[in-house]
């Protein structure tokens, strides 16, 4: 069985995956590989791959590698759906409480070396407030977790309700075409989707005035999802009261953006899933799948083509 890497693995990590069978092997040769192991196989690429049946992807998205020939195609996808909630949950919360607490406003005193005390006018509390989290996956499950250690009432919002798939069950579970509710029940609002035709463009004008004025609104999953006119709209007029944003609609973010004049944003650089445990875990997940290749039905993560992931 062939397998060819494109991503940089580390010698020990790659040792643990030969370890896994005996008959694996690592090609240097696209053509001859029978599965690929990658952050992104381009559609030049996949042409090649002949033998190609199998398809590991690094992240936990594939927007990036659903093109016409893939989906229409018996290769399996499977995704790195499971290394990212722990860095992502934190780095909601980072971003959480930098806005409530006011710590963006102290970093900017600081840099200055001003005692700006009386610019923060005000500081808030997570303690009863609502977080509504769409897209109550692995990762919106974890966000959900930490969120109860904060004393917040949790509404999640799932496509599929089969409970078989949550570990940790929100206070309020809703289907995804309630979203609505959540919205206008969030203190916090929290998005964690992946990018497919579906939610392309979910949050326009229309959500972000059904929620409330004092709402934050967390971005983590794709740019894509929120029109971000509406948004820079929403936040010069004060129909919610900020966005903490770590992805955008096109990246890197223009430096002519409006969103990086806006008073009420938090910008990060897409590093939400940054973590120096990245590595270990998407071969911990590789090789439990390897191990039981082919048995689709007991793979991790195995991706639904037409859905999106």
């Amino acid at each position: 069985m062939r397998l060819y890497i494109k991503y940089p693995l580390r010698k020990d990590l790659l040792e643990k995956i030969l370890q896994v069978r005996e008959d694996i092997k690592i090609t240097e040769n696209l053509e001859e590989a029978e599965i690929f192991f990658g952050w992104h196989i381009s559609r030049e690429e996949f042409r090649s791959a002949k033998n190609l049946k199998w398809i590991q992807i690094t992240s936990a998205g594939v927007d990036n590698v659903l093109f016409e020939e893939l989906i229409n195609s018996d290769v399996i996808i499977t995704t790195a759906s499971g290394v990212h909630p722990k860095p992502i949950a934190e780095h909601v919360f980072g971003l959480i409480l930098a806005w409530t607490r006011r710590i963006n406003v102290s970093l900017k005193g600081k840099m200055e070396r001003r005692w700006n005390r009386n610019e923060i006018e005000w500081c808030d509390e997570l303690t009863n407030k609502t977080i509504g989290i769409i897209g109550y996956g692995k990762i919106g499950q974890e966000i959900g977790r930490v969120a109860k250690c904060f004393g917040m009432k949790v509404v999640g919002v799932k496509r599929n309700l089969n409970k078989r798939d949550i570990n940790f069950y929100p206070d309020e579970l809703i289907s995804f075409k309630e979203m609505e509710k959540a919205l206008r029940k969030a203190d916090v609002a929290v998005l964690s989707l992946p990018l497919t035709s579906a939610t392309k463009d979910l949050i326009g004008e229309r959500e972000l005035k059904m929620m409330k004025k004092e709402a934050i609104l967390v971005n983590i999953g794709r740019g894509k999802i929120i029109r971000e006119d509406a948004l820079v709209k929403a936040l010069r007029e004060g129909w919610i009261q900020c966005a903490l944003l770590d992805v955008f609609y096109e990246e890197p973010l223009s430096p002519e953006n409006p969103l990086w004049e806006l008073d009420n944003v938090i910008i990060t650089p897409h590093i939400a899933g940054m973590t120096p445990y990245y590595d270990e875990r998407l071969v911990q997940i590789f090789s439990y799948n390897l191990k039981i290749y082919p048995d689709v039905e007991k793979m991790l993560n195995v991706v639904d083509k037409e859905i999106g992931y």
